[in-house]
């Protein structure tokens, strides 16, 4: 398992997208450049959303970045120890050591959905934009901005309180 620098990582990551890149993420590394790259592009439409959007995006994949790669320094350590002979041969991780470091899903699986549905609203948006300039900019002034970025966060934040707890972590082995 070849090992990846954490500190190069850190760096790479203040890119978007750079640091999954290196760490060998390519589909997560290229959705966060993307994400980027839209958010940076939509930012002149709805300053207060996109700006918004684009640093919760930037933290991020910097702390995930940086969180897979030290996970992937600890399997390089594990398999180590497994190669390193008779004498300190032993099981590799248990479920329970999974579950208490966190556990680490390897591919994050991005719901095409939401991915739709957010289309939709960026296309609807932008079509309002180009067909009705003088509607967009009197909703504008109306401080529709601050009012969608409201909503969204209380209705992020009620999908995160009725939530039902992942159970399948929890159970003994």
């Amino acid at each position: 398992m070849i090992r990846k620098s954490r500190w190069l990582t850190f760096l790479l990551a203040m890119i978007p997208g750079v640091g999954h890149l290196y760490l060998g993420f390519t589909k997560q590394g290229l959705q966060m450049m993307i994400g980027a790259a839209a958010c940076i592009i939509l930012i002149p439409s709805i300053p207060m959303i996109f700006s918004f959007a684009l640093a919760i995006l930037w933290f991020y994949q910097l702390f995930d970045a940086l969180q897979k790669a030290a996970w992937m320094k600890a399997a390089a350590l594990e398999q180590e120890r497994m190669m390193m002979g008779q004498e300190t041969f032993g099981y590799p991780w248990t479920m329970q050591d999974l579950m208490a470091m966190g556990g680490y899903p390897r591919e994050n699986q991005l719901n095409p959905v939401w991915t739709g549905i957010g289309c939709v609203i960026v296309g609807a948006a932008v079509l309002l934009m180009t067909i009705f300039p003088a509607l967009w900019h009197w909703l504008l002034q109306q401080n529709t901005a601050s009012v969608l970025l409201a909503v969204a966060l209380i209705g992020y934040g009620l999908r995160l309180l009725l939530k039902k707890p992942d159970r399948r972590g929890s159970e003994s082995l």
